[in-house]
């Protein structure tokens, strides 16, 4: 049986982490409590390869999440239960920006949903050490890991002098309809036209609490202090593309954005709190 070189870098990572920063940022499984949004009104980041028989679509639960010098603790990227699997197909490959001053760590825990719990199987097992961050200009760069069953595709996407934005979308006026898919996407000219998926419903209801606000999947996005912000919308049914349409807000030091998008059926603000990265817990 050969060794899994990153599942064995996975468990040596916890245990090197528990000898260097238990008691001091918490437990092993704390997830970071530096919130997004920290300076906005009081100014100071794909499953690429399948093996071991798996079949597309995969039901995939488990954690990946983003480690860096500011606290330690989890930055989350993706954390799903059991019970609340997320369904990848072959073509669909954190709770706040990541500071890049240190070296970070990429861990992720993933695996399969079985009919039962114990036919789960693990997808990938690793925690691998991204160093190799020093640049002047922001750029894209992109990693590949094989670990378990699959091979994960990793894309850092490095923004320099740069500010944390908190986006938030909310139905002020009509209602989204019902089978109309959607996704919300954000995106620099810094790091060309790489889009940061903010959501997207799939074949699922859009996710519309009762007074109107959308529930996004990922909502915190790094950009440059000065660059601009571009949200965008896209709605479609069938293979039919009903809206497309996006707005741009100019990067704060701190403060708030905001602006309204008429998408015909209905009319969607959009807000961008903006604030400088946490460099430490405190």
């Amino acid at each position: 049986m050969s060794l899994d070189y990153y599942a064995y870098e996975a468990k040596q990572f916890r245990n090197t982490w528990n000898c260097l920063y238990f008691g001091y940022f918490g437990t092993f499984e704390d997830t970071t409590k530096i919130p997004p949004m920290r300076f906005t009104d009081e100014p100071p980041e794909p499953v690429g390869g399948l093996k071991g028989g798996l079949q597309w679509p995969l039901h995939v639960f488990g954690k990946v999440a983003v480690r860096d010098s500011a606290d330690r603790n989890r930055n989350m990227i993706f954390d799903r239960t059991r019970d609340n699997c997320q369904i990848l197909t072959k073509e669909v490959c954190p709770s706040r920006a990541v500071l890049l001053i240190d070296p970070v760590t990429f861990e992720v825990d993933l695996k399969v949903k079985g009919c039962t719990e114990s036919e789960d199987k693990h997808l990938s097992f690793l925690a691998v050490k991204i160093s190799d961050m020093i640049t002047l200009d922001s750029c894209l760069r992109k990693s590949a890991y094989t670990s378990k069953l699959s091979t994960l595709w990793f894309t850092l996407g490095i923004i320099v002098y740069s500010v944390e934005a908190t986006i938030s979308v909310r139905v002020s006026g009509g209602s989204w309809p019902d089978g109309l898919r959607a996704k919300f996407a954000a995106h620099t000219a810094s790091i060309g036209s790489q889009e940061l998926i903010l959501l997207g419903s799939g074949n699922d209801k859009l996710p519309v609490s009762g007074d109107g606000t959308i529930t996004l999947g990922r909502r915190v996005a790094s950009v440059e202090v000065d660059e601009e912000l571009n949200v965008c919308v896209k709605a479609w049914q069938g293979g039919e593309v009903t809206v497309h349409t996006e707005m741009s807000f100019k990067a704060k030091r701190a403060g708030r954005s905001g602006g309204s998008l008429d998408v015909g059926f209905s009319q969607l603000d959009v807000s961008v709190a903006w604030s400088l990265l946490s460099s430490d817990g405190d």
